[in-house]
């Protein structure tokens, strides 16, 4: 490959991405790491996000739990751009309640936005392009291994049982509809992450007993997902599919 032809395939100023929970603190990273690769992103969310100013960036406040609503932003798109090149699949909701508190609603959030949404979003693509594109679906360590509740205080946001069996769920769902769109030149490709550094939601002591676990011995960053999210959404990886990239320090690996 010589690197005329490295550097087309790195060239993300005339692709649009559509993205899923944009206003998260993933979403928020993500959008801004396309942008300043030349991207169009289409950030897709129930709340705005007020801190994108790119006149490249397009929010839309969709709930892809709706098939009706996540089906005409995808048409507006589509009409608009004339081709979806990637498709991120960030929504997410986790419940942190105990698990013996679960009640139906917060079942329901979780599975409408975690695993509905994911299904909803893929099946308006293909109804209206099909073909020719890069699908990412973000997973989570917690889809392939339980929590380890010696890290958790009483008030400590612990990840739920229904959070880890929807990004279970995210995982085969990747497979499937790798091995479906396959024929459509669309490869779908998942990275989970391990747990991400957040100051404001995580008190010092969860997050000392979390690195103290991880061999690299800290907690993730969003940009720890940069190389990962540039090889899933290139050309570079027409003949890599249905993988689910784990990206955690070696957490999983212990």
């Amino acid at each position: 490959m010589n690197s005329l032809k490295l550097k087309n395939i790195l060239d993300y100023n005339n692709k649009t991405l559509v993205l899923t929970g944009s206003s998260g603190q993933l979403g928020v990273y993500i959008s801004n790491f396309f942008l300043n690769l030349g991207c169009k992103v289409y950030g897709l969310d129930k709340v705005k996000k007020k801190s994108f100013y790119s006149k490249n960036f397009f929010f839309k406040k969709v709930d892809i739990s709706n098939e009706k609503q996540t089906s005409e932003v995808l048409k507006y798109i589509k009409k608009k751009e004339k081709k979806i090149d990637i498709i991120i699949n960030g929504a997410a909701y986790n419940p942190v309640t105990h698990f013996s508190k679960r009640n139906k609603k917060e079942l329901t959030l979780t599975s409408n936005t975690n695993i509905i949404g994911t299904i909803n979003l893929i099946k308006a693509f293909y109804k209206i392009q099909k073909n020719n594109c890069k699908i990412i679906n973000i997973g989570s360590v917690y889809g392939v291994r339980s929590p380890d509740f010696k890290i958790y205080g009483k008030k400590d946001r612990i990840s739920s049982e229904i959070y880890g069996g929807s990004k279970a769920a995210i995982i085969q769902i990747t497979k499937y509809f790798a091995v479906f769109l396959s024929k459509y030149n669309v490869s779908v490709n998942c990275i989970s992450p391990g747990g991400i550094l957040n100051k404001v939601k995580q008190n010092k002591t969860f997050i000392k007993k979390y690195s103290n676990k991880v061999p690299i011995k800290r907690m993730g960053k969003p940009e720890d997902l940069s190389m990962a999210l540039l090889y899933f959404s290139s050309e570079l990886t027409n003949y890599t599919t249905g993988q689910n990239l784990v990206i955690d320090g070696g957490f999983t690996i212990c």
